[in-house]
């Protein structure tokens, strides 16, 4: 893209964060360039008079923002800037209602598959434990933990994720100088580091301002894969996020809590309307498509049994995984587990010899 165009894109996007930019995807849309909204009178554009006058004042606004200084700041702390024309431009985020103009994004933005996990910022036990299982052992298949840096459930699965040697995605309501908890500053640069990234729309020096948060949980959502509820009440920003993903057409997945504990309301009323219930990692594994499983890497997934098997721990892990799968050929197991077809049916017959599995028209099945 022409530097112009990079340029006239950020000025767009710093005059109309905090306005619905629909009216202006069109015109992107249509028009390829982003100079035109400064080139020609916003009638031909626009009919309607009220709505013209106001998105007057977004124009005005948007050329009082210097662009070229904020592209040599970010070029100055590492800092690459995406805009919404540009080809790397991230197809999840451009077919959302409202799509950020602009991505500032400091580290590898992850293209992985990616689920998000949020919650409270004060979480029980009971949630700090689940978000550390679940960001640890998805981590470790190889799935991209993306959430928003805040203080409780984001925070632990950030660090667990990290603890997995996984990557992670934080996408903060502010600018990228002006990270938010300041007592995460550290935990962005880990995240980093370990080959994740630190992502948001807003322009360099914005203050993490309480309107910025729930606007920002549209990219979480929409980055991901699904999105994973732990611990919230009804006025949590986390079920803002799950709302965001449902209109994205994304899964919605809670963990069950304690029916005595408001922090339970939230993921509770969501499984209630419909959202996937979530007890283990295989809950979750289970919803992904096929195509994205052979990618994984399933067997590093540290599998907590329900049932006590006395067998190897390969054939435990083909009965979990038939435990979500239902029913699998041979071939299927094989990929799945990354076990070699000529090793695959020793363990099989370690469960076929206690009647755990059996199969049926050429699929390994649990023997219920």
């Amino acid at each position: 893209m022409e530097i112009n165009e990079k340029l006239c894109l950020l000025k767009l996007n710093a005059g109309s964060l905090y306005d619905d930019n629909t009216w202006m995807i069109n015109v992107l849309n249509s028009q390829k360039k982003a100079s035109v909204f400064f080139e020609n009178d916003l009638r031909n554009f626009i009919e309607n008079d009220d709505i013209l006058e106001k998105n007057k004042k977004i124009i005005d606004d948007a050329k009082k923002f210097d662009a070229e200084q904020e592209l040599n700041n970010c070029e100055k702390n590492g800092i690459c800037v995406i805009t919404y024309l540009d080809e790397d431009y991230p197809d999840s985020l451009r077919d959302i209602p409202n799509p950020p103009l602009a991505l500032y994004i400091k580290g590898n933005f992850c293209k992985s598959l990616s689920i998000s996990i949020v919650g409270t910022r004060h979480p029980t036990e009971y949630g700090l434990k689940n978000a550390s299982v679940f960001a640890y052992q998805l981590a470790s298949a190889g799935i991209v933990i993306t959430s928003g840096l805040a203080r409780g459930i984001d925070t632990v699965s950030h660090k667990n994720a990290l603890k997995a040697k996984g990557k992670t995605v934080a996408v903060i309501g502010s600018g990228l100088d002006r990270i938010y908890p300041p007592e995460n500053k550290d935990l962005t640069s880990d995240i980093v580091l370990n080959g994740g990234s630190v992502l948001s729309e807003y322009p360099l020096g914005t203050s993490p301002l309480k309107f910025n948060f729930p606007k920002r949980n549209r990219i979480i959502s929409a980055l991901s894969f699904a999105t994973l509820v732990i611990e919230g009440d009804y006025n949590s920003g986390s079920l803002i996020t799950a709302r965001y993903a449902i209109e994205q057409g994304r899964d919605v997945m809670a963990v069950p809590g304690r029916i005595d504990s408001r922090l339970s309301n939230g993921p509770n009323k969501l499984i209630k309307d419909g959202a996937y219930p979530i007890t283990n990692v295989m809950d979750i594994i289970s919803l992904i498509p096929f195509s994205e499983i052979q990618r994984m890497n399933i067997k590093n997934i540290d599998i907590v049994e329900e049932k006590k098997l006395d067998v190897s721990d390969r054939a435990k892990e083909i009965y979990e995984l038939l435990k979500v799968r239902n029913a699998l050929t041979p071939d299927e197991i094989s990929i799945m587990l990354k076990i070699d077809i000529s090793e695959l049916f020793n363990y099989i017959f370690e469960l076929e010899s206690l009647n755990a599995v059996v199969l049926l028209a050429g699929k390994y099945k649990i023997n219920y």
